[in-house]
């Protein structure tokens, strides 16, 4: 089993993050003794400066991890020249698969023979519904659909999914976005891609017109309101041709 080492002090709030994470091997650590068997590692954003400095020479994969989910607080990470940002809390679920993605780095970091590197690609991914990417690579992903477009007589839809509060403005609560996301990656096509976008949802649909587009939205706002029929938001939509 993987080990994701986590670095977040005496914060005991942080560490009940990770409580009933199952597809890895959490130990908590650190910055001065990180396992040198750790696939990757996840520094709390008050311990990162002098752990990220580190890390940063070094070939393990790291994120900063941070309960201040503001626009503000964001800028400022990425401004430092941090690019992997987790926000807690979120599901167990959709953070097991950040640190997937964590360990995924390090795999490619570390390279291997084609060979080996063929018979490890599993021919299905077993995911229902459509792939699932982050946001740091949704943006190139976007521009190969681009060019994808130019070579194919396909069409294909960009479409926002975003939240209206029918009680106040503001971040979303925690879990809210990630519980939308859900329901939308189940509800579209395994050709589909979409991605947790800030504060939004962007999905691409593969081979839709735009009244496919629109029907395969609609469907899905009307799932979210159907499931969450007690939720404090509005699942609203825009969508755009991909040319």
């Amino acid at each position: 089993m993987e080990k994701a080492a986590v670095i977040c002090g005496q914060d005991e709030g942080l560490k009940a993050c990770f409580s009933d994470i199952t597809d890895f091997k959490v130990q908590f650590s650190s910055a001065d003794d990180i396992p040198s068997d750790a696939a990757c590692v996840l520094v709390s954003q008050e311990l990162s400066e002098d752990a990220v400095r580190k890390l940063s020479a070094g070939n393990i994969p790291y994120a900063v991890i941070t309960t201040d989910s503001s626009e503000e607080n964001e800028e400022r990470l990425l401004d430092s020249g941090i690019s992997t940002i987790i926000k807690l809390p979120m599901s167990q679920g959709l953070l097991s698969r950040h640190i997937k993605a964590l360990i995924g780095k390090s795999d490619r970091r570390h390279g291997g023979t084609a060979p080996d590197l063929f018979s490890g690609m599993p021919v299905s991914d077993g995911q229902r519904g459509a792939f699932t990417v982050q946001e740091n690579d949704f943006e190139n992903i976007y521009k190969f659909v681009c060019r994808l477009q130019e070579r194919m007589d396909k069409q294909a839809q960009l479409v926002e999914f975003s939240f209206h509060s029918r009680l106040k403005k503001g971040q979303l609560e925690p879990g809210a976005l990630e519980d939308a996301f859900s329901i939308i990656q189940k509800c579209l096509r395994r050709g589909d891609i979409v991605c947790i976008y800030g504060q939004a949802v962007l999905a691409i649909l593969m081979g839709a017109d735009e009244a496919g587009g629109r029907t395969a939205a609609e469907r899905i706002v009307n799932t979210y309101e159907a499931h969450c029929c007690d939720s404090m938001y509005d699942m609203v939509y825009k969508m755009k041709e991909i040319s």
